[in-house]
């Protein structure tokens, strides 16, 4: 781990706000952490050590973007005056500021000093600094809008539309709180690539942490969101994208989805002793070839019958430590079995190739046309299949991630499912 970086590296946001706002300002920093945007957050960040006035300073001075939430109490509030100054002279311009408009904006503008000078136009009665007009519905201000415009602007601003890398931190599982910039190793830094890193929630980090139903289902939808908002186009030229972290491996596979064989993206993924697995070699926008479509085995038993009237069945990719979980889990689905050991980074794409060979067997020879996938082995290999599953002669995949602990399996639909 290192501290080399001698600039701001994380797509990242500092959230200046009224105490009067917190309620407000804590909803959007939730929904901005499923964006991939690093949230400064006085209640969450607020702990170093030293005077206050250098701390925030020099936290306000660090981030891509200030985001202010322009209300009557922030008008009163001489901090939110300090950081706001303090960003103004952190860059020139204005355009990394975003203000988050909570009532009125000329009139709000036009009661803050610093801001008249810098927001209005010439005749001092328009606003000319985009931001975000709070618009009061019937079930209140939406948090999950302001993040997105708040999102996309910090995107814009910290990633350029030519950008050949791009790293992806998965903060979900592990241990200690989720705040501040997670560590990143040497060889990551000296890309000096913008970083989205994607946290669940503002609690603690838990070793087993498991997303499932709603709160899965947001998540996935969130983070594929984020996704379609980087600049650039995939499809010209071939970019890398580089994920670290711990995270629960229906994440690696929505990943694996979204950034599929067809955008010519390489996917670079590293475990947590710096071993990488990628499709770096299968070339741009070309099927993956090769595979044993036979090491898929038929398991049998007294409660499973091994007949497929209805084009369902399913597979197993794992060691044989879960198998009884999968086999409790399918009633009477026919199951298919790749066994698997400790995977190598130079066994991955190989792994990878029987999968694929398999599941087209499954689909041209058995008649499946749906498969539940039961996933037990590295969750690089997840992200790396599920880039490789995007022709229509495949049966549509059901994807299942264990609960560790439950000792379960539990679907989780993916965002391409709908």
């Amino acid at each position: 781990m290192t501290t080399l970086q001698t600039k701001p590296l994380f797509v990242s946001t500092f959230l200046s706000h009224s105490s009067a706002d917190s309620e407000l300002v804590e909803a959007v920093a939730k929904r901005l952490r499923r964006r991939g945007i690093l949230t400064w957050l006085d209640k969450n960040e607020l702990l170093e050590m030293g005077p206050l006035d250098t701390v925030l300073k020099q936290a306000v001075q660090q981030q891509a973007t200030l985001t202010i939430f322009l209300s009557e109490a922030y008008l009163k509030s001489e901090w939110c005056k300090d950081e706001l100054r303090w960003a103004i002279e952190a860059q020139e311009g204005t355009q990394h500021i975003l203000p988050v408009y909570l009532g009125n904006p000329l009139q709000l503008v036009k009661s803050h000093d610093l801001l008249q000078s810098r927001f209005l136009d010439a005749d001092a009665n328009r606003v000319n600094q985009l931001g975000y007009v709070c618009q009061q519905n019937s079930t209140g201000i939406d948090p999950d809008a302001i993040a997105e415009k708040i999102a996309v602007t910090a995107y814009r601003r910290s990633i350029p539309n030519s950008w050949s890398d791009v790293v992806i931190v998965l903060d979900q599982r592990g241990n200690g709180p989720r705040r501040g910039e997670p560590d990143l190793p040497d060889h990551i830094v000296r890309l000096n690539a913008p970083a989205l890193t994607f946290r669940p929630s503002l609690q603690p980090r838990q070793k087993a942490e498991l997303l499932t139903g709603e709160d899965w289902e947001d998540m996935a939808k969130t983070v594929s969101s984020a996704f379609y908002s980087i600049p650039g186009d995939l499809r010209n030229g071939t970019r890398r994208i580089r994920i670290l972290g711990g995270a629960q491996t229906g994440l690696f596979w929505a990943v694996g989805n979204h950034f599929d064989r067809t955008t010519r993206v390489e996917l670079y993924s590293y475990d947590w002793k710096g071993e990488v697995m990628t499709n770096k070699e299968q070339g741009d926008l070309t099927p993956l070839t090769g595979g044993d479509p036979n090491c898929a085995r038929l398991i049998t038993d007294d409660e499973n019958n091994s007949t497929n009237t209805q084009g369902e069945a399913a597979l197993y990719v794992g060691s044989d430590g879960y198998l009884q979980d999968v086999q409790e889990d399918i009633g009477h689905l026919p199951l298919y079995w790749i066994e698997t050991k400790t995977i190598l980074s130079e066994q991955a794409m190989p792994l990878v190739a029987d999968i694929i060979a398999s599941i087209k067997r499954l689909y041209q020879e058995e008649g499946v046309r749906r498969l539940a996938l039961y996933w037990g082995t590295a969750s690089s290999v997840a992200l790396l299949t599920a880039a490789n599953l995007t022709t229509h002669s495949l049966p549509k995949i059901k994807y299942m991630e264990r609960d560790r602990a439950q000792a379960k399996y539990i679907h989780l639909p993916m965002p391409e499912d709908s």
